[in-house]
């Protein structure tokens, strides 16, 4: 129970600064971040390395109900950094559920003082075309 505390405290901090798209019934929330902004215990659950030229990119998605808060759904995400000399980086995409909560978390390296940019799709089994987003985000080293 206090590791999954850990994990959503670290999640909802970062997502103060989440972006959000909706599309019809569908919200998408998104961040990208430096790894070692991550608690230690954190990223080693997830696997990923707190170095200062790793950043992650968390993405959510919900379905607005009639409720007051939306339902989280699973997707198919999928992605690809590309940083400033053109050098390209399929993202593995994580699934991660926690009680209610479902998410997915990719990592990649990045060229510290340059712009990253990302690219990712989301598929949702009743939406005939996916849900395509993009980012720019300068990265720097930690």
């Amino acid at each position: 129970m206090r590791h999954l505390l850990i994990t959503l405290i670290s999640l909802l901090v970062l997502s103060a600064k989440a972006e959000e798209k909706r599309v019809g019934d569908y919200i998408v929330y998104y961040n990208v971040f430096n790894s070692s902004f991550l608690q230690p215990e954190t990223a080693k659950t997830y696997g990923i390395p707190r170095t200062g030229t790793t950043a992650v990119l968390n993405v959510s998605i919900h379905k607005v109900n009639n409720k007051h808060l939306p339902d989280a759904v699973s997707a198919n995400v999928q992605g690809r950094a590309e940083n400033q000399i053109s050098q390209m980086e399929d993202l593995a995409f994580r699934e991660i559920k926690e009680g209610e909560a479902i998410y997915y978390l990719a990592d990649f390296q990045f060229r510290p003082n340059e712009y990253s940019k990302i690219n990712f799709s989301i598929r949702l089994p009743d939406l005939e075309a996916p849900i395509e987003l993009r980012v720019n985000k300068k990265f720097y080293k930690d």
